[in-house]
């Protein structure tokens, strides 16, 4: 298992639905270019810091930091809990 659990944000700026997922795994490229097959990836290589962010239009955006154990999740405002479910099961489908 990779997504061990969420914690809800509240004071995030960019959004008002937004969820804070670890994970049992350590961010790396291979794992970014996974989670980029779900739907646009942007990815800034060049920082001290690699950063990225996968968008999927309408349903969620998934943002995170290489070598971090976290990623960052952006929903609508009207979404419930079933996307967050769909990116667990394909978060602990990831194979190193």
């Amino acid at each position: 298992m990779n997504l061990v659990y969420y914690e809800i944000v509240e004071d995030c700026i960019e959004a008002t639905n937004v969820y804070d997922a670890y994970l049992s795994i350590i961010i790396d490229e291979k794992f970014i270019n996974y989670l980029g097959l779900l739907g646009k990836l942007v990815y800034y290589k060049d920082f001290d810091k690699p950063y990225f962010s996968v968008i999927v239009r309408g349903r969620y955006t998934i943002k995170g930091v290489q070598n971090d154990d976290k990623l960052r999740i952006l929903l609508p405002d009207s979404a419930g809990v079933e996307d967050l479910e769909t990116i667990k099961k394909y978060v602990n489908g990831y194979k190193n």
